[in-house]
Parts: C-alpha cells; sequence; structure tokens
C-alpha cells in the first residue's frame, strides 16, 4: 500500500488497473479517504507535495481544511456529506480529477457527542464543526475559498468559477472577485424537528444545539455558505490580505464560522440553566475549557488587513 501511496495519483491508478474498484482499506489508505471507493480521488496530505504536483501539472489546489480527518468515519459533518453527496458525482468528481490537485488538512480534532435513547441503543454524532475548500494557485497562493456545504449544482458552479480565477493573471484577482454575481438559493427549509423544538422556547434553548447538529437542510445550507462566500469576494476584492494561507482559513473560522479555531470549547461552553451541578450554571467539564481559551497562543487569528 505505501508504495502505491508514494506514487501519488498514478499509484492509485495503478492499484485500481490491478484490484478494481470494491471497497477496501487499502484503497481508502492509498487514497486518504474514507470509503474512496465512491469517488477514486486521491488527495496529498502534505501540502508541499501538493504543490509540487500542482507546478507539475499546471493545475490548481483543492484544499480542503475541516475538524477531524477525511480518512476517518467520524470527521465533521460537513465533510461526510461531500464524501457522501458531492465528490461521487459525476459532473463534479470529473472536474476535481481533471483540473485540480487535491488536499486536504486537519485543523484539529472534531467533537463528538453521545445520544442514549434510555433502551440500549446510542447514536454517536459529532457536535459542530464545519469546513473550507481553499482554493489556490499552482504555487499555493490563495485565490478562493468555497465555505461549507452547498448543494451539487452550485458548488459545481463555484468549482468552475475558483478554477478560472486560479487560472488568470493575479493582478486581475481583485477584479474579478468584484465581478462575481452573488448566487441565488432557494429559500431554506426549517427540519422539522427544530420547528417543533420552537414552539416551546426555554426548551428551545437547551436543544437548539444538538438539532443543529443532527439534522440536515441542504438548501438552508447553500443559502447560507452563498452568503459568506459573498463576504469572501468581497475581501479579495478590497485587497484583504491574511498571513498566508492558513491566516485565510483562521479568518473565516472567526469571522465568517463564528468558530475560531483557538476556542478550546469551539463555542460549546455555554451556560445551561438547567445543569448547574457547581452551582455557577455550568457543567462541571466547562471550567477547564474556559481556562483553556483564556491561553489560547498559537492557534488564535491572524485579524486581516487591508491593502
Amino acid at each position: 500500500m505505501h508504495d502505491y501511496r508514494r506514487m501519488g495519483p498514478k499509484g492509485l491508478d495503478a492499484w485500481i488497473a490491478t484490484h478494481g474498484t470494491m471497497p477496501s482499506t487499502t484503497l481508502d489508505q492509498i487514497c486518504a479517504q474514507k470509503d474512496a471507493h465512491t469517488s477514486r480521488l486521491y488527495w496529498f496530505t502534505d501540502l508541499g507535495s501538493a504543490i509540487a504536483e500542482a507546478e507539475r501539472t499546471r493545475r490548481p489546489i483543492l484544499s480542503l481544511r475541516l475538524l477531524g480527518r477525511l480518512d476517518e468515519e467520524l470527521s465533521c459533518a460537513n465533510s461526510r456529506f461531500f464524501r457522501k453527496l458531492l465528490y461521487p458525482d459525476p459532473q463534479i468528481n470529473q472536474v476535481l480529477r481533471r483540473d485540480f490537485v487535491l488536499h486536504w488538512q486537519s485543523l484539529r480534532p472534531v467533537p463528538k457527542v453521545t445520544i442514549d435513547f434510555g433502551d440500549g441503543r446510542r447514536l454517536e454524532r459529532t457536535l459542530t464543526g464545519n469546513s473550507v475548500h481553499v482554493v489556490l494557485d499552482a504555487r499555493g497562493r490563495a485565490v478562493d475559498a468555497l465555505p461549507g456545504l452547498m448543494a451539487r449544482e452550485v458548488f459545481a458552479e463555484e468549482l468552475a468559477q475558483a478554477h478560472r480565477f486560479a487560472r488568470a493573471d493575479r493582478r486581475a484577482l481583485r477584479a474579478l472577485h468584484a465581478g462575481a454575481a452573488p448566487r441565488i438559493a432557494r429559500p431554506a427549509r426549517v427540519p422539522p424537528a427544530m420547528a417543533a423544538s420552537r414552539i416551546a422556547a426555554t426548551k428551545h434553548i437547551v436543544e437548539a444545539p444538538l438539532l443543529r447538529a443532527v439534522a440536515t437542510d441542504l438548501d438552508g445550507d447553500t443559502q447560507q455558505n452563498l452568503a459568506l462566500h459573498q463576504r469572501i469576494h468581497e475581501a479579495f476584492a478590497t485587497g484583504t490580505e491574511w498571513a498566508g494561507v492558513d491566516g485565510l482559513v483562521e479568518w473565516i473560522y472567526a469571522d465568517l464560522f463564528e468558530m475560531p479555531l483557538g476556542d478550546a470549547a469551539l463555542g460549546l461552553d455555554t451556560p445551561d440553566p438547567f445543569a448547574s451541578p457547581t452551582g455557577r450554571g455550568l457543567p462541571v467539564s466547562v471550567p477547564a475549557f474556559t481556562e483553556r481559551r483564556r491561553t489560547r497562543s498559537a492557534m488564535a487569528t491572524v485579524p486581516a488587513r487591508r491593502s
């Protein structure tokens, strides 16, 4: 397996030619993606290697930044939907395979929650977390970023636009972003469980974070993430500069996702009015999170500056 992996995309092709595309742990390891048989995409996990491949093939890089790992079952919810809905889609798959060098990087572990139904059944899910596809030119410089989950047809359009940006003269990048027309998505639909919870407002305060974590509303996600992408267009169009690709990613998580990567609790240390074992309205484990938030350093966001 390691020899095939070290060969890069050609190693994946060689494996498939010999062994086919049946589900296998080895195929997942070669591709660095869970359930790789559904999309047969090769992902670099080292950015330097991805840049070298991009320079060799003269293709831009699609760099997925996520919570958790793409090669594990319980990565953040968005990345799991990418694996199930987007990457296997014939149109999107062809574009990814033909037009981009693929790379992913885990920013930090994803929080997980276990739901106990009280009858012996238990359900484990990820809680909070988000992801972004950062588009880099062949030299590894950011040209665009596609935040969160979008409907397949919208994601395909966004990929095509970002590919044009990456291939264009970099001096025209600000104008390209300024001319990007806002995309219109269908109105968001409120999931039934969320609507039912809102009937009892006080109860909804407690239930809402968990309901958002386990519910799926693709139309709503698409609409929201298109709005976030418009803010990214505006930032590029006005000449905003970041401390490299990592600075851009930190800005997206802090300002757009409202989930600073330096926040040890990722916003989950919200007081619970119905659970106050310490007498302060917070779960017992939360003060440790709060203390770590005060000492954040290496992962703190780098403020964006305008040129």
